[in-house]
């Protein structure tokens, strides 16, 4: 007489035919895990076993995703600076300091009058980025009269660094550029986050470094203002090899 272990062979032995005839792989009822992408909790007919031995073993997934943002330019300053007269910049090199309040009857509206100037990261690609800044000439805003021979000084504190590698805003001195198709020609980098930096929020102030030099000039009286064209690029500025 056949033994019950070997029918229970043979039993096992054409079932494992049969699976794999329907292309199946075939399922190890005492088998203890942990699962495959092909026999797993989900596919096999019966659980893992735990005995005397071994442990049942299997493994489950746990995740989530993280969504990218954007990079944006959120503040940009105006600048106030001090009076001056017509007999000091027809005697000698003048120098106007910040002043604090509004200036008023510009053609560019972006700017706050409290300087600050925020730039934020949250695209998640730690590629750096670059913030150009750019000046026009100083215009009477009454008249066609110009003021020659100025250089700007832009000055920032920085304030909060979200990422802390973040390298400071530097100061800049800017003359006055060619305007073409309404957007400076020529900019200054004023701030360069290289890669893995200038992640987060980032803001700064300018400070009393800021200031304005005018070269010695027979000027029109009146009120002067000069656009500033800030650009940010979602790139670094290429360092130039030494």
């Amino acid at each position: 007489m056949m033994s019950i272990k070997k029918i229970i062979n043979r039993a096992s032995s054409s079932l494992a035919v049969v699976a794999l005839a329907l292309g199946l792989s075939p399922v190890i009822a005492n088998a203890a895990g942990p699962g495959t992408a092909t026999s797993n909790l989900t596919t096999v007919s019966t659980g893992y076993v735990a005995n005397a031995t071994s442990n049942a073993e299997a493994t489950s997934n746990a995740q989530f995703s993280v969504t990218p943002g954007m990079l944006t330019l959120n503040d940009v300053p105006n600048i106030l600076l001090s009076n001056t007269s017509i007999s000091d910049l027809a005697n000698a090199d003048a120098k106007l300091q910040l002043a604090s309040g509004p200036t008023v009857g510009g053609v560019a509206y972006d700017g706050n009058n409290s300087g600050n100037l925020n730039i934020t990261d949250y695209r998640g690609s730690h590629a750096g980025w670059s913030l150009t800044v750019g000046m026009s000439p100083f215009t009477s805003l009454t008249s066609a009269a110009t003021i020659t021979g100025t250089t700007m000084n832009l000055a920032f504190t920085p304030n909060s660094l979200a990422n802390t590698e973040t390298p400071d805003p530097t100061t800049v001195a800017l003359t006055p550029g060619t305007v073409t198709g309404g957007w400076i020609s020529n900019p200054t980098t004023l701030w360069n986050a290289p890669a893995n930096t200038g992640e987060g929020s980032n803001s700064a102030t300018l400070n009393n470094n800021t200031s304005l030099n005018i070269g010695k000039t027979l000027a029109t009286s009146g009120t002067y203002d000069s656009t500033l064209f800030w650009a940010l690029q979602d790139a670094p500025v290429a360092t130039v090899a030494s």
